[in-house]
């Protein structure tokens, strides 16, 4: 059977593991070059494994190679992202121009019958790798989270880009520049339809980063409608604060309903206190089967003598069937 110039270029991509570092770099810059995408990808991976000097300059160089003729060498994005994610982990500065592109990239090209612009999850990789090496990334993410209008028609607007929103907002929490704060809490404040995931990235930065008015702007996500947002703000704000949020999680506890009552309760939990073991305790018999099963699911974490006891019971008499089967203990 005849081999396809796909597989014979994974089987040089292969055998470069046995080469000196510069032959392999070589071998494997000409084999991302062949334009077959996947076996591209493995190579940019291949060489971002290699330990030598010349493999940040590679990397940049081949951007540059696939940025002259885009459509043409790298029609989805595919291995100019994988590049990217290879020089996220390298903390070398020399990338930011790179990144920096990549952040500002729109590529739109036919996806079937429509268009699309396929650089989406090219920017939301970039705007994480500007994170972790550009201290002075903040403007670039500031344009990324507030980027809202799509570039091509489409049936939901807000959709179109909210993966990159998403990291944008992920990536100023990992910043840590006090000044995406207010960012972060403007987007809250007025998220005008916004995409909950997005919404969700924003409260878990802004939490992390501890503002002076933060408890003003998670609040409302606290004890509002959308389950998931109060799931998250309650899990983010125990996990950073610990203790020192209970009374506030006891308070949004009494104004929330149904499966929000179960996350308010796992975050309780979260907060691993004294105070907090004895609430779980008590709420094995609230008569809500949200609460009980978030509050076995929280006692879980502790599992002393005393509570597998507590488990054991609820397991063979709890009234609801999936309480019973989550105080099951191994």
């Amino acid at each position: 059977m005849k081999t396809s110039g796909y597989e014979k270029t994974l089987e040089i991509i292969k055998s470069t593991k046995t080469l000196p570092p510069e032959e392999a770099i070589k071998t494997l810059t000409e084999c991302a070059k062949k334009g077959f995408l996947l076996a591209s990808e493995k190579a940019v991976h291949a060489i971002a494994q290699i330990n030598h000097p010349s493999v940040i300059p590679t990397l940049i160089s081949l951007y540059g190679w696939l940025e002259e003729d885009p459509k043409k060498r790298d029609v989805n994005c595919s291995v100019r992202t994988a590049i990217i994610e290879a020089l996220s982990d390298t903390s070398s500065t020399v990338t930011i121009p790179t990144l920096q592109k990549a952040a500002r990239t729109v590529q739109i090209s036919k996806r079937g019958p429509s268009l699309d612009d396929m650089a989406l999850g090219l920017r939301a990789t970039a705007a994480l790798a500007l994170a972790k090496i550009d201290p002075d990334a903040l403007f670039q993410l500031s344009l990324l989270l507030f980027d809202e209008k799509p570039d091509i028609p489409t049936s939901d607007p807000i959709y179109a880009k909210s993966n990159v929103r998403k990291a944008a907002a992920q990536a100023i929490g990992i910043l840590g520049d006090t000044g995406g704060a207010p960012l972060l809490a403007v987007k809250l404040k007025f998220p005008r339809g916004e995409v909950a995931e997005v919404l969700a990235e924003c409260l878990e930065s802004l939490i992390f980063m501890r503002p002076p008015y933060l408890m003003e702007v998670v609040k409302p996500y606290l004890s509002g409608d959308d389950d998931y947002l109060s799931a998250i703000t309650a899990l983010a704000l125990a996990e950073t604060f610990r203790s020192e949020v209970l009374d506030l999680l006891q308070e949004t506890f009494d104004h929330v309903h149904g499966e929000s009552k179960e996350a308010i309760v796992i975050a309780i939990s979260a907060t691993r206190c004294n105070e907090a073991r004895q609430i779980l305790m008590d709420l094995l018999n609230h008569s809500s089967h949200f609460v009980r099963r978030g509050a076995v699911k929280g006692l879980k974490t502790y599992l002393d003598d005393e509570i597998k006891q507590r488990l054991q019971v609820i397991h063979e008499t709890d009234s609801d069937k999936f309480v019973r089967q989550e105080a099951e203990c191994m």
